[in-house]
């Protein structure tokens, strides 16, 4: 199976991280131009807060994922040089 980052994931059908960084990013551009009448830019809000606490829950379980093939039980800091 070829892996496409702003693909929806085919066992659970939610977006993968890319693509909610993706539409996370977008909508702050929208907020910061100022254009976004009052209501647009408070349902943008909503929608961006959806879209945040979906990152962190993917970036959790991948601390996660980590954590278990670590056989520390611990995150070692990447070091380039190594």
């Amino acid at each position: 199976m070829t892996t496409n980052n702003h693909a929806r994931s085919a066992e659970t059908s939610e977006p993968s991280f890319a693509a909610r960084l993706a539409a996370l990013e977008q909508i702050v551009k929208q907020m910061e131009s100022g254009e976004l009448p009052l209501e647009a830019a408070l349902s943008a809000y909503a929608q961006g807060a959806q879209l945040l606490a979906g990152c962190q829950a993917s970036l959790q379980q991948a601390e996660q994922a980590v954590l278990l093939v670590n056989q520390q039980q611990q995150l070692v800091p990447f070091d380039p040089q190594e």
